[in-house]
């Protein structure tokens, strides 16, 4: 991984210790020997890199809270699903739908090697790719920050910090993603490729056509870590980092991801790591480990360690069985999956529509289905 890599990554480097505190070097000090905790007679001889994990920008961010806010005013009786898995199936695209793609920076290159790897998406949901591209220039669709109209439904940046994706069609809704902002980002990948690019584009790409993190599914066995262990004293390094107290006691998540480098506060900890809420929505088969949309957690971050059944030994860096199960599942290709699936969608929304006080706005974006991306004269 590159040292800006935002996901839910950490690379541990460890040398023998001389006492039990970790110490978490910041992303830029990654090249750097281990600071020295301020604990009485804390050292090391090790560093433990903590990457900044997979976020939204505050302004994506304060928009989705909003959304999920608006999404309360659901009443429960829509075809038996919770707000939130009403506000799930109205992220999907249509089947069969066509999804324009664009690029800003970057080269020709680039912009054909991400299409060519994340295209593989499209082998099993029943969706296509259009990235514009041109064989006689080799150029792909791009998209720039003056477009009055969408250029794309999918907008792909690498000047943002972090990776990171709005979940399916919140990519054209005004409420959330603006006309010229991007609705995908992966940074640094126009200056240099990290070794896990591929698994970084393909997941990104699976938020894009409507997935959520497997880890929050609301069947997935997580044992987070978040609470302090008890007695924790409040320790840091150099860098300001949270890390065990003298006495070997470690931070729980809320306490180390609300410092340096993530500064996250309890609520955005639990949007991006707490499961969902229960829902047939999300519902399209077991628990997946190996999912491309389950993140690597080091054994620490779990309270069973490596024993959790949430743990893998390393990133999940291909789609899996059953990630291919549930794009098809979801996106079905057989005539008669399609019609079930659209009919169930058009009777949910069609509950949702009859909402007394839902405001205008989100009414109409959860009902009307998305617009076709006219298509923008290219430079």
């Amino acid at each position: 991984m590159s040292p800006r890599t935002c996901r839910f990554g950490f690379t541990l480097m460890l040398q023998p210790l001389i006492l039990p505190a970790l110490l978490f070097a910041a992303p830029q000090e990654q090249s750097k020997s281990a600071a020295t905790g301020h604990g009485p007679g804390a050292a090391a001889e090790h560093a433990v890199t903590v990457k900044i994990l997979e976020g939204y920008p505050n302004r994506i961010q304060a928009r989705l809270e909003q959304q999920r806010r608006s999404a309360r005013s659901l009443s429960s009786h829509a075809s038996g699903l919770a707000p939130h898995a009403v506000l799930n199936l109205t992220k999907r695209w249509p089947i069969g739908r066509t999804l324009k793609v664009a690029y800003r920076g970057g080269t020709p290159k680039l912009h054909k090697a991400i299409s060519d790897v994340v295209n593989e998406w499209t082998k099993y949901a029943n969706l296509k790719f259009d990235f514009g591209y041109n064989a006689t220039t080799g150029k792909s669709r791009t998209w720039k920050p003056s477009d009055r109209k969408y250029a794309a439904d999918i907008r792909v940046s690498f000047d943002q910090s972090g990776y990171y994706s709005v979940v399916g069609n919140d990519s054209v809704n005004k409420l959330v993603s603006k006309t010229g902002e991007e609705s995908l980002n992966l940074e640094g990948f126009d200056q240099q490729l990290p070794s896990d690019w591929k698994g970084v584009a393909l997941h990104e790409f699976g938020h894009a056509i409507g997935f959520e993190h497997e880890h929050q599914s609301p069947i997935a066995p997580c044992d987070f870590r978040f609470d302090d262990d008890p007695g924790y004293t409040p320790t840091t390094d150099s860098f300001g980092q949270f890390i065990p107290d003298p006495m070997g006691k470690r931070p729980g998540l809320y306490t180390l991801l609300g410092g340096p480098p993530n500064n996250w506060p309890k609520a955005v900890v639990d949007f991006n790591l707490q499961q969902l809420p229960e829902s047939h929505a999300y519902f399209v088969g077991p628990f997946d480990k190996a999912s491309i949309m389950k993140y690597f957690f080091e054994d620490w971050m779990f309270v069973s360690g490596s024993s959790s059944a949430c743990f893998t030994p390393g990133e999940n860096l291909a789609i899996s069985d059953g990630d291919k199960a549930g794009a098809a599942k979801v996106y079905p290709k057989a005539t008669a999956d399609v019609q079930a699936a659209t009919a169930y969608r058009a009777k949910v929304l069609d509950e949702v529509s009859k909402i007394k006080g839902l405001p205008y706005d989100v009414r109409k974006q959860m009902v009307e289905p998305p617009a076709e991306i006219e298509e923008q004269p290219q430079p």
